[in-house]
């Protein structure tokens, strides 16, 4: 790769972890402060995403200081194990989030059957990632890779034992000093998992997406009646749906006094059921797409690896970006500098005054509280009992009792106070 593509991946790749290393900072906070977040599945889910992306993303930062030459070896396996099992781990965790969605959603689970499924939402993802990190430093697999220490022969263009016993070359024994068949480990432990962790999200957010326009629908048929517990029932509905779109009370009321819930609403849960899935896909998709141009035997564009390494090292802020967009439209500020001053404020400047506490800091509450958060993730590796399911309009409606979203909750939209009490405290 020529000089100035390893410049500008460089570069690009350490202001991309940096501001993604801050965006997982900031939900780790938000989830943290909170006491309902610590408690709730799918919030945890997001903090072990947040820990694992702060991981990944802090080993990119210092990726020249840790591999050779500035390096040495003990660095190297370093790194390697972090960007395994942060990345690994992260992917897995990822699919656990879409899972526990549909769960909800379209199968109308309850918190308490949730419960019961908890350990596996969180060990199996994070048990990967660390099972294959651990394996990968056992067998000596991480080596100097293009701009990073991963599953990489040593030297890099030595003969393995696979391609040997295929008949691929003409030697007796494999010439490797390190990482022995480590392509068969790079498909084995992150390019299979990574692209079926892929196609899992697309199916679960599609059918996810499809519950809801037959709950619009089925909700819709009462828009006519003036009876007041399907009136009731209705502004539950569109408060949950609500949690994903962030109606202000003007849109909510109007809305019922047109007897009719709008096609808005859909097109809301729509957008950010898509917004989870074109993140995913860009983030690993120049890195995939580079591997299958050198699968098929091309040359790599030297392009593909700066937008790699930036897109790679950036996921922290996508998804700082999906989770506060909720939080962000409800703000009354004139200037959009102000609204993220705001969120950015009581997430990582946390440790000020709180009126609601008594005059007690936020840090003190957050941090004060995160053994009980952690205990409450130890507890759920000991299961719950499980529920009972109810229909699928239904579970639109305590959506935002259950799950959710990623960024706020439907009450917290609907009605908004003041800029400290937004819902971020």
């Amino acid at each position: 790769m020529s000089d100035p593509y390893n410049l500008a991946r460089s570069i690009l790749q350490k202001i991309a972890c940096t501001l993604s290393a801050t965006g997982s900072l900031m939900i780790a906070s938000q989830v943290l402060q909170k006491k309902k977040n610590r408690v709730k599945l799918q919030q945890i889910i997001l903090l072990a995403i947040s820990f694992c992306d702060f991981v990944s993303s802090s080993a990119w930062i210092f990726t020249d200081f840790l591999m050779p030459p500035k390096g040495n070896q003990q660095s190297c396996d370093a790194q390697g194990f972090l960007l395994q099992f942060g990345n690994s781990s992260n992917m897995m965790l990822m699919v656990s989030l879409q899972v526990q969605y549909i769960l909800v959603i379209k199968y109308g689970w309850s918190d308490r059957k949730l419960d019961k499924l908890k350990p596996y939402f969180l060990s199996l993802p994070l048990g990967f990632g660390a099972l294959t990190a651990t394996v990968s430093l056992v067998l000596k697999l991480f080596n100097p890779a293009y701009w990073d220490c991963w599953l990489m022969p040593y030297p890099a263009d030595c003969t393995s034992t696979y391609e040997i016993k295929h008949g691929m070359s003409d030697l007796e024994e494999s010439n490797c000093v390190r990482g022995d068949n480590a392509f068969i480990f790079q498909w084995a432990f992150f390019f299979a998992p990574l692209w079926a962790a892929t196609v899992i999200c697309f199916v679960v957010m599609y059918k996810m997406t499809k519950s809801v326009e037959e709950a619009e629908k089925k909700t819709a048929r009462y828009s006519g009646k003036s009876n007041r517990n399907v009136q009731s029932k209705r502004r539950q509905s569109i408060q949950a749906i609500n949690s994903e779109g962030r109606l202000t009370l003007t849109e909510l009321e109007s809305t019922l006094q047109d007897g009719k819930i709008e096609l808005v609403l859909t097109k809301r849960v729509k957008l950010q059921c898509i917004m989870y899935a074109i993140e995913f896909f860009v983030v690993w998709g120049f890195k995939s797409i580079a591997r299958l141009i050198k699968l098929f035997g091309f040359t790599v564009p030297p392009v593909l690896f700066p937008l790699a390494a930036f897109f790679l090292g950036s996921q922290g802020l996508w998804n700082a970006l999906i989770y506060f967009r909720p939080k962000y439209s409800t703000l009354n500020e004139d200037h959009w500098w102000q609204k993220v001053w705001i969120i950015v404020r009581s997430s990582l400047f946390c440790c000020t005054k709180n009126r609601r506490s008594g005059g007690s800091t936020v840090c003190s509450i957050m941090f004060g509280s995160a053994r009980s958060s952690f205990g409450a993730i130890k507890r759920s590796f000991r299961g719950a009992t499980a529920g009972n399911n109810n229909n699928v309009v239904d579970n639109i409606a305590r959506t935002d009792k259950n799950i959710g979203d990623s960024f706020g909750k439907g009450d917290e939209a609907v009605d908004v106070e003041a800029h400290e009490n937004v819902g971020l405290e």
